[in-house]
């Protein structure tokens, strides 16, 4: 049974991808050739991530939600009543914010870092022993390449489904280094929590009927998804992207960042913000699936990754989703006269099929699918 529910889930139906070359590899065997950077990589003039488009003031950074703040503890409300509003101010202006005192382990931090790291430095052929079958979503390579003439992104993933266990295909989570399956499964525990402390936050600060809303909206078996990004130094970083701009289709995305180089950019008011990293910093962004449940109030946001000429940069995003069966749609409570139904109802799997079938990019694919015309209502 379980076998089945999964297949359904990498049927080839769902997406076609494209199998492309390592970008890893591409350094290797064209480090000192003309050929470094094939044309297939380089972006069109307005994609371009330019040195003006870059130079944005250190005043604009996204909002730092310190978690400590916002426990229950006696003698602080005002302090949490304070972070409350900042925490909702982000979620309706931003999309994204960093949280810091999150309560998990630095050491748990370092070392899914340390297994990310030893996995895509592997050999290439080590390495491809987890490359996806034909319309599989998970697995090592690259995701969303669904035309020959595409423009790729100068990055390597590994993408791991976690839950529900129906989903997770084991023959493709890497087993060197040998520590790799359980520092996965105890660091995905912990930004669960997390994940979990924070959708009960969003749903206090909607005034919604109970703090579990979220949870209980998300379904008894959540779809949790995993992806390690590499993105290899480029020797002309001005000229392609390690990520393309899009917004998260799912519920809510933690990302945990590269301490030393910057490559995280999120769009706000038509400039791209880069995202400053803090060390053992958590950066949260608010997905397609929120964005909807919030009839608008929360913003699911375009961001981007840019590369780096010197330096390799790794990401690790889970993304916490709604499930599979899960029905999608505005709360009751969050539609009146002011603010008017924003999206039609959907399941989670509807969107799921849509959103793999396209390239990222940007924000098109929600306002496609489930945008209400409330002109004409």
């Amino acid at each position: 049974m379980a076998a089945a529910s999964a297949n359904s889930f990498v049927n080839p139906k769902w997406s076609k991808v494209i199998p492309v070359e390592s970008v890893q590899e591409l350094v290797k065997n064209h480090a000192h050739s003309h050929e470094a950077v094939p044309g297939r990589y380089i972006r069109s003039q307005e994609e371009r991530p330019t040195t003006s488009s870059l130079l944005v003031s250190l005043q604009t950074a996204i909002p730092v939600i310190d978690m400590k703040k916002l426990s229950n503890l006696p003698g602080q409300d005002y302090q949490r009543q304070q972070e409350m509003v900042r925490l909702s101010m982000a979620c309706q202006d931003w999309g994204f914010f960093q949280i810091v005192n999150h309560g998990i382990p630095h050491s748990l931090i370092d070392e899914i870092k340390g297994v990310a790291k030893e996995f895509f430095n592997l050999p290439l052929q080590e390495k491809q022993k987890y490359a996806p079958q034909e319309g599989d979503v998970q697995g090592y390579g690259k995701t969303f390449v669904v035309a020959e003439d595409q423009t790729l992104d100068w990055g390597d993933l590994l993408a791991l489904a976690l839950m529900p266990d129906s989903l997770k295909n084991l023959t493709l989570w890497p087993t060197v280094p040998t520590n790799f399956r359980d520092s996965v499964e105890r660091y995905a525990i912990a930004v669960e929590r997390v994940a979990q402390e924070l959708l009960s936050l969003f749903a206090e600060n909607l005034n919604l009927e109970a703090t579990d809303y979220f949870k209980e909206k998300f379904g008894s078996e959540p779809m949790n998804l995993m992806r390690m990004n590499l993105y290899p130094p480029c020797p002309t970083p001005e000229l392609v992207l390690g990520l393309s701009p899009h917004s998260d289709g799912g519920g809510l995305t933690l990302l945990l960042q590269d301490d030393e180089t910057v490559g995280l950019h999120v769009r706000k008011d038509n400039q791209w913000i880069p995202v400053q990293p803090i060390p053992y910093g958590l950066v949260v962004n608010i997905g397609d699936l929120l964005e909807v449940m919030t009839n608008g109030r929360y913003k699911s946001v375009e961001h981007r990754a840019v590369t780096n000429a010197e330096r390799a940069r790794l990401s690790i995003a889970l993304f916490y989703n709604s499930g599979m069966d899960a029905e999608v749609a505005p709360a009751s409570k969050l539609v009146d006269e002011q603010h008017p139904c924003l999206y039609r109802k959907f399941k989670h799997e509807e969107y799921i099929r849509y959103y793999l079938k396209r390239q990222l990019k940007g924000k098109h694919p929600l306002a496609d699918f489930a945008k209400l015309d409330i002109s004409n209502t």
